[in-house]
Protein backbone atom coordinates (compact mmCIF):
# COMPACT_ATOMS: atom_id res chain seq x y z
CA UNK A 1 0.00 0.00 0.00
CA UNK A 2 2.92 2.37 0.85
CA UNK A 3 4.24 1.69 -2.50
CA UNK A 4 1.37 2.19 -4.54
CA UNK A 5 1.07 5.77 -2.44
CA UNK A 6 4.42 6.94 -3.28
CA UNK A 7 3.68 5.90 -7.37
CA UNK A 8 0.76 7.98 -7.68
CA UNK A 9 2.76 11.20 -5.66
CA UNK A 10 5.35 10.61 -7.74
CA UNK A 11 3.10 10.61 -10.93
CA UNK A 12 1.21 14.05 -9.19
CA UNK A 13 3.99 15.53 -9.26
CA UNK A 14 5.19 14.62 -12.51
CA UNK A 15 2.30 16.08 -13.80
CA UNK A 16 2.53 18.90 -12.21
CA UNK A 17 6.00 19.80 -13.44
CA UNK A 18 4.77 19.03 -17.26
CA UNK A 19 1.74 21.33 -16.79
CA UNK A 20 3.64 24.11 -15.61
CA UNK A 21 6.78 23.52 -18.05
CA UNK A 22 3.26 23.70 -20.62
CA UNK A 23 2.12 26.59 -19.19
CA UNK A 24 5.78 28.81 -19.09
CA UNK A 25 5.62 27.45 -22.84
CA UNK A 26 2.32 28.78 -23.65
CA UNK A 27 3.21 32.04 -21.68
CA UNK A 28 6.49 32.88 -23.82
CA UNK A 29 4.64 32.53 -26.56
CA UNK A 30 2.15 34.54 -25.83
CA UNK A 31 4.19 37.00 -25.24
CA UNK A 32 6.23 36.66 -27.98
CA UNK A 33 2.94 37.23 -30.05
CA UNK A 34 2.64 40.10 -28.15
CA UNK A 35 6.08 41.92 -29.07
CA UNK A 36 5.42 40.96 -32.52
CA UNK A 37 2.23 42.63 -32.77
CA UNK A 38 3.29 46.15 -31.06
CA UNK A 39 5.99 46.13 -33.28
CA UNK A 40 4.14 46.15 -35.89
CA UNK A 41 1.33 48.32 -34.35
CA UNK A 42 4.74 50.81 -33.71
CA UNK A 43 5.79 50.32 -37.00
CA UNK A 44 2.04 51.30 -38.80
CA UNK A 45 1.77 54.12 -36.60
CA UNK A 46 5.46 55.61 -37.77
CA UNK A 47 4.32 54.82 -41.48
CA UNK A 48 1.12 56.63 -40.80
CA UNK A 49 3.15 59.82 -38.69
CA UNK A 50 5.32 60.16 -41.65
CA UNK A 51 2.17 60.11 -44.39
CA UNK A 52 0.51 62.50 -42.31
CA UNK A 53 3.86 64.60 -41.81
CA UNK A 54 4.34 64.38 -45.85
CA UNK A 55 0.84 65.81 -46.65
CA UNK A 56 1.42 69.46 -44.40
CA UNK A 57 2.44 72.17 -46.29
CA UNK A 58 5.61 74.03 -46.59
CA UNK A 59 6.48 75.67 -42.81
CA UNK A 60 6.69 78.49 -43.78
CA UNK A 61 4.68 78.90 -46.60
CA UNK A 62 5.15 82.65 -48.13
CA UNK A 63 2.48 84.48 -50.24
CA UNK A 64 3.12 87.99 -51.22
CA UNK A 65 3.22 90.08 -48.10
CA UNK A 66 2.28 87.13 -46.14
CA UNK A 67 3.55 84.41 -44.39
CA UNK A 68 2.42 81.52 -42.50
CA UNK A 69 3.45 79.61 -39.95
CA UNK A 70 2.89 76.67 -37.73
CA UNK A 71 3.82 74.13 -35.13
CA UNK A 72 2.00 70.81 -34.52
CA UNK A 73 2.64 67.89 -32.14
CA UNK A 74 0.82 64.88 -31.55
CA UNK A 75 -0.01 63.26 -28.10
CA UNK A 76 0.98 60.14 -29.77
CA UNK A 77 2.55 59.36 -33.27
CA UNK A 78 -0.75 60.13 -34.93
CA UNK A 79 -2.46 63.80 -35.04
CA UNK A 80 -6.12 64.59 -34.85
CA UNK A 81 -5.16 68.17 -35.58
CA UNK A 82 -4.10 69.58 -39.00
CA UNK A 83 -3.12 72.77 -40.69
CA UNK A 84 -3.03 73.50 -44.30
CA UNK A 85 -2.71 76.64 -47.04
CA UNK A 86 -2.24 77.21 -50.31
CA UNK A 87 -2.91 79.39 -53.06
CA UNK A 88 -5.64 79.84 -54.74
CA UNK A 89 -5.52 81.89 -57.79
CA UNK A 90 -2.59 84.51 -57.88
CA UNK A 91 -3.29 86.57 -54.95
CA UNK A 92 -5.55 84.49 -52.24
CA UNK A 93 -4.01 82.45 -49.47
CA UNK A 94 -6.59 79.33 -48.61
CA UNK A 95 -5.84 78.12 -44.90
CA UNK A 96 -7.50 76.54 -42.17
CA UNK A 97 -6.61 74.78 -38.44
CA UNK A 98 -8.77 71.31 -37.53
CA UNK A 99 -9.61 69.46 -34.88
CA UNK A 100 -10.99 66.27 -35.05
CA UNK A 101 -12.77 64.39 -32.02
CA UNK A 102 -10.05 62.40 -30.02
CA UNK A 103 -6.93 61.29 -31.50
CA UNK A 104 -4.36 59.17 -32.74
CA UNK A 105 -5.19 56.63 -35.63
CA UNK A 106 -8.64 57.24 -36.29
CA UNK A 107 -9.03 60.78 -36.12
CA UNK A 108 -5.73 61.20 -37.71
CA UNK A 109 -7.66 59.51 -40.95
CA UNK A 110 -10.04 62.21 -40.98
CA UNK A 111 -7.74 65.06 -41.34
CA UNK A 112 -6.46 63.15 -44.81
CA UNK A 113 -9.93 63.20 -45.85
CA UNK A 114 -10.51 66.73 -45.07
CA UNK A 115 -7.57 67.72 -46.75
CA UNK A 116 -8.74 65.97 -49.84
CA UNK A 117 -12.64 67.30 -49.54
CA UNK A 118 -11.34 70.91 -49.44
CA UNK A 119 -9.28 70.59 -51.95
CA UNK A 120 -11.62 68.49 -54.33
CA UNK A 121 -14.20 71.77 -53.42
CA UNK A 122 -12.07 74.27 -54.49
CA UNK A 123 -10.72 73.19 -57.39
CA UNK A 124 -14.39 72.22 -58.54
CA UNK A 125 -16.51 75.61 -57.98
CA UNK A 126 -16.49 79.36 -56.91
CA UNK A 127 -16.06 78.70 -53.43
CA UNK A 128 -16.63 81.18 -49.63
CA UNK A 129 -15.28 79.48 -45.88
CA UNK A 130 -18.67 79.09 -45.44
CA UNK A 131 -19.80 76.79 -48.48
CA UNK A 132 -16.73 74.40 -47.73
CA UNK A 133 -17.76 74.32 -44.41
CA UNK A 134 -21.30 72.85 -45.08
CA UNK A 135 -19.89 70.54 -47.91
CA UNK A 136 -17.25 68.94 -45.39
CA UNK A 137 -20.13 68.35 -43.16
CA UNK A 138 -22.42 66.87 -45.41
CA UNK A 139 -19.83 64.29 -46.60
CA UNK A 140 -18.82 63.43 -42.99
CA UNK A 141 -22.17 62.84 -42.05
CA UNK A 142 -22.88 60.70 -45.02
CA UNK A 143 -19.72 58.72 -44.83
CA UNK A 144 -21.15 57.58 -40.83
CA UNK A 145 -17.94 58.12 -39.34
CA UNK A 146 -18.78 59.27 -35.89
CA UNK A 147 -16.35 61.80 -36.08
CA UNK A 148 -17.05 65.93 -35.82
CA UNK A 149 -14.09 68.04 -35.42
CA UNK A 150 -13.75 71.94 -35.04
CA UNK A 151 -12.06 73.98 -37.85
CA UNK A 152 -11.34 77.36 -38.84
CA UNK A 153 -11.11 78.16 -42.47
CA UNK A 154 -9.83 81.16 -44.33
CA UNK A 155 -9.38 82.95 -47.49
CA UNK A 156 -6.85 86.42 -47.03
CA UNK A 157 -6.40 88.27 -50.31
CA UNK A 158 -2.91 89.24 -50.12
CA UNK A 159 -3.16 92.22 -52.25
CA UNK A 160 -5.86 94.19 -50.47
CA UNK A 161 -5.71 92.57 -46.58
CA UNK A 162 -9.43 91.12 -46.91
CA UNK A 163 -10.01 88.51 -44.57
CA UNK A 164 -12.68 86.20 -45.58
CA UNK A 165 -13.65 83.48 -42.69
CA UNK A 166 -15.74 80.74 -41.07
CA UNK A 167 -15.80 79.22 -37.75
CA UNK A 168 -16.87 76.19 -36.51
CA UNK A 169 -17.03 75.96 -32.85
CA UNK A 170 -13.36 76.08 -32.72
CA UNK A 171 -11.61 77.18 -29.41
CA UNK A 172 -9.77 79.45 -28.70
CA UNK A 173 -11.46 81.92 -30.44
CA UNK A 174 -8.74 82.46 -33.04
CA UNK A 175 -6.91 86.15 -32.15
CA UNK A 176 -5.67 89.13 -34.32
CA UNK A 177 -2.75 91.31 -33.60
CA UNK A 178 -2.38 94.76 -35.01
CA UNK A 179 1.06 96.70 -35.21
CA UNK A 180 1.10 98.54 -31.79
CA UNK A 181 -0.02 94.87 -30.26
CA UNK A 182 -3.54 95.69 -29.66
CA UNK A 183 -5.42 91.90 -29.87
CA UNK A 184 -8.96 91.26 -30.75
CA UNK A 185 -10.70 88.13 -31.31
CA UNK A 186 -12.58 87.31 -33.95
CA UNK A 187 -16.24 87.85 -34.54
CA UNK A 188 -18.79 85.01 -35.33
CA UNK A 189 -19.93 81.35 -34.45
CA UNK A 190 -20.44 78.28 -36.04
CA UNK A 191 -21.45 74.47 -35.24
CA UNK A 192 -19.06 71.48 -35.18
CA UNK A 193 -18.58 69.59 -38.39
CA UNK A 194 -19.86 66.27 -38.75
CA UNK A 195 -22.71 66.71 -35.92
CA UNK A 196 -25.78 68.12 -37.56
CA UNK A 197 -27.30 67.96 -40.49
CA UNK A 198 -28.66 71.31 -40.51
CA UNK A 199 -25.69 72.93 -38.99
CA UNK A 200 -25.36 76.34 -41.08
CA UNK A 201 -22.23 78.54 -41.60
CA UNK A 202 -21.63 82.23 -41.95
CA UNK A 203 -18.94 83.74 -44.05
CA UNK A 204 -17.32 86.62 -42.00
CA UNK A 205 -14.75 89.69 -43.25
CA UNK A 206 -12.31 91.84 -41.35
CA UNK A 207 -9.27 94.04 -42.37
CA UNK A 208 -6.28 92.11 -41.46
CA UNK A 209 -3.73 95.12 -39.91
CA UNK A 210 -0.96 96.02 -42.00
CA UNK A 211 2.01 94.53 -39.93
CA UNK A 212 -0.47 92.76 -37.44
CA UNK A 213 -0.80 89.18 -37.21
CA UNK A 214 -3.55 86.11 -37.02
CA UNK A 215 -2.52 83.62 -33.71
CA UNK A 216 -4.56 80.05 -33.92
CA UNK A 217 -4.44 77.23 -31.77
CA UNK A 218 -6.05 74.16 -31.02
CA UNK A 219 -8.09 73.48 -27.93
CA UNK A 220 -4.96 71.26 -26.47
CA UNK A 221 -3.31 74.05 -25.64
CA UNK A 222 -5.66 74.71 -23.09
CA UNK A 223 -4.79 71.39 -21.65
CA UNK A 224 -1.78 72.35 -20.96
CA UNK A 225 -2.69 76.02 -19.13
CA UNK A 226 -3.47 76.80 -15.39
CA UNK A 227 -6.97 77.42 -14.78
CA UNK A 228 -9.86 76.21 -13.09
CA UNK A 229 -12.65 76.37 -16.09
CA UNK A 230 -12.47 76.44 -19.82
CA UNK A 231 -12.88 80.59 -19.87
CA UNK A 232 -10.11 81.03 -16.83
CA UNK A 233 -7.87 79.01 -19.53
CA UNK A 234 -8.76 81.17 -22.38
CA UNK A 235 -8.03 84.50 -20.82
CA UNK A 236 -4.93 83.22 -19.62
CA UNK A 237 -4.10 82.04 -23.61
CA UNK A 238 -5.25 85.75 -24.32
CA UNK A 239 -2.72 86.85 -21.92
CA UNK A 240 0.37 84.63 -23.48
CA UNK A 241 -0.63 86.27 -27.41
CA UNK A 242 -0.79 89.80 -25.83
CA UNK A 243 2.74 89.72 -23.96
CA UNK A 244 4.55 87.83 -26.74
CA UNK A 245 2.55 89.86 -29.43
CA UNK A 246 1.40 85.95 -30.98
CA UNK A 247 4.98 84.91 -32.02
CA UNK A 248 5.27 81.64 -32.63
CA UNK A 249 8.87 80.96 -31.35
CA UNK A 250 7.70 83.35 -28.17
CA UNK A 251 4.88 81.28 -27.40
CA UNK A 252 6.54 78.19 -27.89
CA UNK A 253 9.37 79.05 -25.05
CA UNK A 254 6.27 79.16 -22.98
CA UNK A 255 5.01 75.98 -22.93
CA UNK A 256 5.66 73.34 -20.22
CA UNK A 257 8.17 70.57 -21.56
CA UNK A 258 6.37 67.30 -21.85
CA UNK A 259 7.16 64.66 -19.32
CA UNK A 260 5.59 61.43 -21.33
CA UNK A 261 2.96 62.15 -23.66
CA UNK A 262 0.19 65.47 -24.04
CA UNK A 263 -3.36 64.87 -22.75
CA UNK A 264 -3.99 66.40 -26.55
CA UNK A 265 -2.73 67.02 -29.90
CA UNK A 266 -1.42 70.83 -29.90
CA UNK A 267 -0.89 73.08 -32.63
CA UNK A 268 -0.50 76.62 -33.35
CA UNK A 269 -0.54 78.43 -36.19
CA UNK A 270 0.37 82.28 -37.04
CA UNK A 271 -0.01 84.52 -39.71
CA UNK A 272 1.77 87.74 -40.34
CA UNK A 273 2.08 90.74 -42.84
CA UNK A 274 5.99 91.87 -43.59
Amino acid sequence: MLEAVKQIEAHMRKSQQEAALTYQQELEQENADLKTALAMLRQDQQAGYHVQQSLLPANPTQLDAYRLDYWLKPSLYLSGDFVDCWAQGEHQLLFYLADVSGHGASSAFVTILIKYLLGKYCEQEDFSPAQLCMRVNEELLAGGLDKHLTLVLGCLDTQTGNLTYALGAHLPVPLLIDAEGEVKELSGTGMPIGLFPDAHYKDYTCQFPQGGRLCIASDGILELLPGQGLEERQQYWHRWVVETGGNLEALLERLPVAEGSWPDDVTLMTITGC
